[in-house]
């Protein structure tokens, strides 16, 4: 695009001499989050933070009247509330259990956040305790989400969204209902971007940071088995991206999805496999050897030890 006439551009001369124009920064995953997640970002979707008709980043909040009159009643900060996004079209309350003494595995819903819901799976296979101790009940249904990156915790009720017949439509606990699961999904959405459908792409390290607080390693040369072993006995969440030809890549569960990222589990330092969970049916081990996990993945993610 022509620089506008009465804007210089690069080189060029203006009233009082040359002019130096700066060249725009690279648009970064990790600069992309940080403008998305400044420090209580999630603060304008809540009730205490302006009322009905805030907004987050531009989005607008959901409010409904039994969020903002707790809110107001226990005299602290509101809580926060979202719209149904892309996929749902209302919002039903998760009567089910939260966190009971033994935490099922995360489920990736029909969001495309694996970039969050593959780092929990990583950290349940490693350190479920981790996951249990950003999560404080509080009355009526509230819950207080401690992102360790926050100073301060995000309130959240249990209205999640659905469909029409009332199904829950985003992460839950495998088999089971949302749980802590979908509290943990929603109040990442709203400190991250306001809203579910800005949480849909995204680096499995920025997931892992989210949750832990910590930065994690990553690196474009893939682990063998021997090394994901050793990972794993120090007690290290592994998560592995794959890319956008990764469909030519057949497993026993039919191609790799593309772009997506999986937990990675175990591994057999015999015949060099790589076990792996996908957070869309984190039940079933896919088992891959050696060469097909080189052709199928990209790049891995690893976090310090977390036990």
């Amino acid at each position: 695009m022509a620089p506008h006439p009465q804007d210089p551009g690069p080189g060029t001369s203006g009233p009082s001499g040359p002019t130096h124009r700066s060249r725009p920064r690279v648009r970064t995953w990790r600069r992309a989050l940080r403008a998305l997640a400044p420090p209580g970002r999630a603060r304008a979707a809540m009730s205490g933070g302006g009322g009905a008709g805030a907004t987050a980043g531009g989005v607008a909040a959901t409010l409904p009247a039994r969020g903002a009159e707790s809110g107001a009643a226990d005299g602290r900060e509101g809580v926060l509330h979202l719209p149904p996004g892309p996929r749902a079209t209302d919002l039903v309350e998760d009567r089910g259990p939260l966190a009971p003494e033994v935490l099922l595995r995360p489920r990736q819903g029909r969001l495309g956040d694996c970039w969050v819901m593959a780092p929990m799976l990583a950290i349940h296979e490693t350190a479920p305790e981790r996951l249990r101790a950003l999560l404080q009940p509080e009355d009526c249904g509230i819950v207080a989400v401690h992102l360790p990156g926050l100073d301060a915790p995000i309130r959240v009720d249990r209205f999640l969204a659905a469909d029409d017949q009332g199904r829950f439509q985003y992460s839950r606990r495998d088999g089971a209902n949302p749980g802590w699961v979908g509290v943990l999904e929603k109040a990442i959405a709203g400190h991250v971007a306001g809203d579910y459908t800005f949480i849909q792409r995204g680096l499995a390290r920025y997931g892992f940071q989210l949750l832990l607080g910590e930065r994690v390693r990553t690196d474009l040369r893939l682990p063998s088995a021997a090394q994901v072993l050793a990972w794993r006995a120090e007690g290290r969440a592994i998560a592995v991206s794959t890319h956008p030809l990764s469909p030519r890549v057949m497993t026993a569960a039919g191609p790799l999805p593309p772009s997506h990222v999986f937990a990675v589990v175990g591994a057999d330092p015999r015949s060099g496999h790589v076990h792996l969970r996908n957070p869309t049916n984190p039940g079933p081990v896919l088992v891959l050897d050696a060469r097909s996990f080189r052709r199928g993945f990209l790049s891995v993610d690893v976090t310090a030890p977390l036990r």
